[in-house]
């Protein structure tokens, strides 16, 4: 219904005006609300509603580019917000704008947001009715339906984790209490995405503290409830659940009696512990979609008009009315007062608008800074009361460790040594670093517990042994096993990255972390711009990538495709060829606000040398950590040819530099050990200084980074010192096919390597 109309209905109620109820009196009818907190509930209804107009209108005049409205859902959301604590984490959608304010947001909040500008609290970077409101519990928001609920879930598990967050994380002590309740509402037609579903599964596997309120209008768009349901109710896939404690309940969402007792039913239940809670809750669609859709071309009119006449805000004030607790003039003069504000400060939002510039947007992207990362881990370090010393001595008696010195005093070593003991000092550091993956731990199920039985086993430790001794040495809250679940992993890492934690979640393969492209791509990337600057996301995904694993790689455990991964806005990428700067880097991974993808080469893992190159390297110093973007140049004398590459393909390089000064061509090595950011000053340098180049990667050419690497070459300056045109050796446009001979015809080698330089060297 036109919120005007509704308006009109209200100030000519017709019925008999009974007497009024005291403010103060609690009313068992509603929940023990007493008239006063309804009144602010329903002014909160009317607030939203009118924002929702002015934003109507807004679009109409060409200051608002987008709208979707949130009719028909503000009943449930005060009641949520009414009865939620304010620290209680809410994970939300573009719906709930009345929560929002309800919790504390203004309406000037609201007219900056709804016209983008650079004052709002997210910058303008978003579409209206997508805020983060740190202070008010108020998760940042965004599009992607339904995948906020494996957040959510995420979150719940880590605001309830044993383990307390430190004083000295981005947010000391913790964002959330342990008894907080994690509200997570969504649309029906969002029920359908996977995370969905395995959000459900993690908050009843845990009995995490977690509520998940389906907004049912009966529409996602224009795909009807009963075409993605039995019976049209998405709560029935997870019936089965009510076993283990999860409580499933159906609520009507335009009657506020029945929204109050409902919701105070669910948070009681959730605080108890006893499990999760699942709602289906009935609501109407005030108005299409969005401002693009119309529901009148696809909806029955009949049933249109039940969504009218069923309008939440109409039968709140209706039964509000009939029983005391306010007049229609009461009504009236809310509705005039908040018109008159409205009207006010939107039209001084529009007067004063703030664009948002290149810079500003830019500026929000990244939040790393390498001197900021070396502050935190000198926070981290200065709080830690760790004695290394003693404690590696005790990890050499305890069987971890060959040699009881420190990690870099051992000597050079391979890069599966130099993780290993990096995690060791990262774990050992505080109780803020969790890692976890499938198969990171040495033990699993009943076994966690079995202390004597582990002593005469070897343990896991990871598929590649890189994580071995953590869990036995840290305990299973430290370091442990999920299910083969890349979306989950990555799900329970957002929420203990809310909570305040710095988590070191793994995907066993890059070749598997499509499952959870999504959150990866749209939520944990994009959390530091879409919030405005407001919240990071301080994780390291580890995860092995590449070819040349003695032929046993082929199509699906050979991927080295980081071009993919490179064009996601927010993330960092790192790719280190040996032991001393896997080292280096995972540390300043780990101290960085970003999320870092932490890409190690399972070829390089237990090398000492590659084709009779020395490969193995100590490690720096506990407190040495290595700047991203900033590449390690071998033979920087050299000036015939420059070879440019990273990871694996490095060190095939270095052997080629070998074969090749033999033959009188003296090639410069640049390893960019980072990938996003790239070292642009480095690559410039050598393409003036060279004047001929060969850019090495196992990527594939589309998309690779092969290409990148060679556009800011030829982007500038450093195209005028070319002496030929820039040579790419990467993948084929293929998977890796099965067996030596395919690593051999699919990726470079050593001799393509030598073969692509001479063609160079001699052709120009």
């Amino acid at each position: 219904m036109e919120v005007l109309t509704l308006i009109n209905k209200v100030r000519g109620f017709e019925g008999k005006l009974p007497a009024k109820v005291k403010e103060n009196q609690p009313l068992e009818q509603y929940s023990g609300k007493t008239p006063a907190e309804l009144k602010r509930m329903l002014r909160t209804m009317l607030t939203a509603r009118r924002v929702e107009r002015e934003e109507k209108l807004l679009l109409r005049k060409g200051y608002n580019r987008f709208f979707i409205g949130c009719g028909g859902k503000e009943l449930i959301d005060v009641a949520w917000a009414d009865n939620l604590r304010k620290n209680d984490p809410f994970f939300g959608y573009y719906r709930n704008k009345a929560f929002d304010l309800h919790r504390g947001s203004t309406l000037w909040d609201k007219m900056l947001e709804a016209i983008g500008d650079a004052r709002a609290h997210n910058k303008g970077m978003q579409i209206p009715a997508h805020p983060g409101y740190p202070d008010m519990a108020v998760l940042p928001q965004a599009s992607p339906t339904g995948s906020h609920a494996i957040e959510a879930s995420g979150t719940a598990e880590a605001v309830g984790y044993p383990i307390p967050v430190s004083m000295q994380s981005h947010i000391p002590g913790g964002a959330f209490p342990q008894d907080a309740i994690t509200l997570c509402s969504l649309g029906e037609g969002s029920t359908s995405e996977a995370e969905f579903a395995r959000a459900v599964f993690y908050s009843v596997f845990f009995k995490t503290k977690a509520i998940y309120a389906i907004y049912n209008c009966g529409w996602a768009i224009s795909v009807s409830v009963e075409e993605q349901f039995p019976e049209g109710d998405p709560t029935t896939p997870y019936e089965g659940f009510q076993r283990f404690g999860l409580k499933i309940m159906q609520v009507d969402g335009t009657d506020v009696k029945d929204s109050l007792a409902k919701v105070a039913e669910a948070v009681e239940y959730a605080r108890s512990g006893k499990g999760p809670v699942l709602l289906n809750i009935r609501t109407t669609r005030e108005g299409s979609h969005s401002g693009s859709d119309d529901q009148s071309f696809y909806m029955d009119p009949v049933e249109q008009d039940w969504h009218t006449y069923n309008d939440c805000i109409l039968k709140t004030c209706n039964t509000f009315i009939e029983d005391g607790i306010i007049t229609p003039k009461e009504i009236g003069d809310i509705w005039d007062e908040l018109d008159k504000e409205i009207t006010a400060l939107s039209a001084k939002a529009v007067a004063s608008f703030q664009p948002k510039t290149t810079d500003l947007i830019k500026g929000l992207v990244y939040a790393y800074d390498f001197g900021k990362a070396k502050e935190t881990w000198k926070k981290f370090r200065a709080a830690s009361k760790v004695d290394r010393v003693a404690k590696y001595k005790e990890y050499h008696e305890k069987g971890y460790f060959t040699t009881p010195e420190l990690p870099e005093h051992v000597g050079p070593m391979t890069m599966r040594f130099a993780i290993n003991y990096t995690l060791f000092d990262l774990l050992g550091l505080t109780d803020d670093a969790l890692m976890f993956g499938e198969d990171v731990a040495d033990f699993s199920g009943h076994m966690i517990e079995d202390r004597e039985k582990q002593a005469k086993l070897k343990g896991k430790g990871g598929v590649f042994l890189v994580s071995k001794n953590l869990q036995r040495e840290f305990g299973n809250h430290r370091c442990f096993n999920t299910p083969l679940d890349e979306i989950g992993i990555l799900g329970r890492a957002v929420g203990h990255c809310y909570q305040g934690r710095r988590p070191l979640p793994e995907i066993q393969f890059l070749d598997y972390m499509s499952p959870a492209y999504q959150i990866l791509k749209d939520k944990i990337a994009t959390t530091y711009q879409r919030s405005g600057g407001l919240f990071t996301m301080p994780m390291v995904i580890r995860t092995t990538y590449g070819g040349y694993k003695q032929g046993a790689g082929a199509f699906w455990h050979s991927e080295g495709n980081l071009g993919t991964w490179m064009n996601i806005p927010g993330l960092l990428i790192a790719v280190p060829s040996n032991a001393y700067d896997a080292a280096g880097l995972l540390k300043t991974a780990w101290a960085s606000d970003d999320p870092v993808l932490f890409c190690e080469s399972v070829a390089l893992y237990n090398r000492r040398d590659w084709e009779g190159v020395p490969m193995e390297t100590p490690i720096p110093d506990i407190d040495e950590l290595i700047p991203f973007g900033v590449a390690k140049v071998y033979n920087e004398e050299h000036t015939d040819v420059g070879i440019i590459t990273y990871g694996a393909t490095l060190q095939m390089a270095r052997k080629a530099g070998e074969i090749l000064k033999e033959k009188g061509i003296h090639a410069r090595i640049v390893d960019l050990r980072t990938v996003k950011p790239m070292d642009e000053e480095a690559i410039i340098r050598t393409a003036k200084e060279c004047g001929k180049v060969l850019v090495v990667t196992e990527d594939r050419f589309p998309g690779g980074a092969a290409a990148t690497i060679a556009s800011i070459i030829t982007g500038g300056e450093a195209l005028f010192h070319l002496e030929a045109p820039v040579k790419l050796l990467t993948a084929i446009d293929a998977r890796v096919a099965y067996g030596m001979d395919g690593d051999a015809a699919c990726l470079p080698t050593t001799d393509k390597i030598v073969a692509a330089v001479e063609e160079l060297h001699d052709k120009y």
